[in-house]
């Protein structure tokens, strides 16, 4: 049988501004940060991850973080061939919740809403009326490899000047293989909190859901990585399990 992998990734990379904001006054604190959110997510995933045989954590040095996207990009289609199926985690993750993710999808599959829900992008031509989150995704072990060589010819052709160029590819690659939305979209294993209380009703109304239903949430550290760190740990001690009156 394939085996099942979670696969994260954390770079050291010098110049840090080139996030969505500049954040080279915050070197230090990202780094630290992050890797307390690594363990985090490692600890979760091996608590509420079903059917889970390894974690590979890539790491390496690069220039900047859309650097990291594009070598990443590589690190997961070089290990992908090795055959096996793949879980990607950005390290803002934390599963609060068994999550049954591995052989339940046969297509390369993101599984909510970003922020913005649809865009277009001039540089690729291309526009997506639903533009997915890219921070967790699944690839299958016998995902087409025609959606991957679509995905590095966008590669080739990077778009500098777009932050989330990384989640433009990838949401190319997703709706170029005809799906439906509703095939896919399961904000319980993909709660976007995109404020930065849980409870707050923009995450709620935003997920159709509370955080308290959801067994994985991706809590968009880039915003603010102390303020995200501090939330996952309190996530985890199940500081917001109970149903209360929406901020």
């Amino acid at each position: 049988m394939s085996k099942n992998i979670l696969v994260a990734k954390n770079y050291n990379i010098t110049d840090h501004s080139k996030w969505w904001d500049d954040k080279s006054n915050q070197a230090e604190e990202l780094k630290n940060n992050y890797n307390d959110m690594q363990e985090i997510l490692v600890d979760t995933a091996k608590e509420h991850l079903k059917d889970l045989d390894d974690i590979v954590v890539h790491t390496g040095d690069a220039d900047n973080i859309r650097d990291v996207f594009k070598i990443h990009f590589k690190e997961i289609y070089d290990l992908w061939q090795t055959g096996c199926n793949i879980l990607y985690c950005d390290l803002d993750v934390v599963f609060l919740k068994e999550a049954n993710i591995f052989n339940q999808f046969e297509n390369f599959s993101m599984f909510n809403f970003t922020d913005p829900s649809s865009t277009t992008d001039d540089h690729y031509g291309l526009t997506f009326e639903k533009f997915f989150n890219c921070g967790i995704r699944y690839y299958p072990e016998n995902m087409k490899q025609e959606i991957w060589d679509y995905g590095f010819e966008l590669l080739d052709n990077w778009n500098p000047d777009r932050w989330d160029c990384e989640q433009v590819i990838y949401n190319a690659m997703l709706w170029k293989q005809e799906l439906q939305p509703q095939d896919i979209y399961k904000p319980n294993i993909s709660f976007q909190m995109l404020h930065a209380m849980p409870l707050h009703q923009i995450n709620t109304q935003f997920n159709q859901m509370r955080i308290s239903e959801a067994s994985i949430v991706h809590l968009h550290g880039s915003r603010d990585s102390i303020n995200r760190l501090e939330t996952m740990k309190d996530l985890i001690k199940g500081d917001f399990d109970d149903e209360v009156i929406l901020l």
